[in-house]
């Protein structure tokens, strides 16, 4: 009888150390490439954010060249100027608003691809840990878990992922 609880609490044991060491490697080898996939979709985000605010000062470069050129041609004409500068200036706001709208539409999209990346990345990781941990769990039990004790251990596992990621 003491012989079937050493070795009840023996196999509790291994499973405990062999879950701890599979997640210490998930964590080591999984998470890392991750990590560097997000942050190498964070860094193209910056860049086009960037992209769209260089085009923004090209704009108004733009604009200021536009405004010395009327300056220029005051002295031909004042009739001529009034209406280039009314003109050029509409076109000006315009180009402005434009760039304006492109670069937040552009960080807004690029915000919400991160979040949809971060939560999908998150989902798979989660789906994969669980599924790594039923696998060895079962083949240390050698025995078929029913369907029922099959999603509890999942749903702990997960829920055990959970809290792990808010530490």
């Amino acid at each position: 009888m003491a012989n079937a609880g050493q070795s009840t609490l023996s196999t509790i044991l291994f499973v405990t150390v062999s879950f701890l060491v599979l997640l210490l490697a998930l964590k080591k080898f999984a998470w890392g490439p991750v990590v560097d996939m997000m942050q190498q979709r964070e860094d193209k985000i910056a860049s086009d954010i960037d992209n769209a605010e260089n085009s923004k000062i090209e704009a108004d470069k733009l604009e200021k060249q536009k405004q010395l050129e009327l300056k220029q041609s005051r002295t031909e004409a004042q009739n001529i100027i009034a209406q280039a500068k009314d003109t050029a200036e509409n076109n000006a706001h315009a180009i402005l608003v434009d760039a304006q709208e492109h670069a937040t539409r552009i960080k807004k999209q690029a915000q919400e691809d991160l979040r949809i990346e971060r939560e999908r990345m998150i989902d798979e990781a989660k789906k994969e840990v669980a599924d790594l941990s039923v696998e060895i769990a079962s083949k240390i039990l050698k025995k078929e878990l029913s369907a029922s004790t099959h999603q509890e251990l999942i749903q702990s596992s997960i829920e055990k992922l959970g809290v792990d990621d808010d530490e």
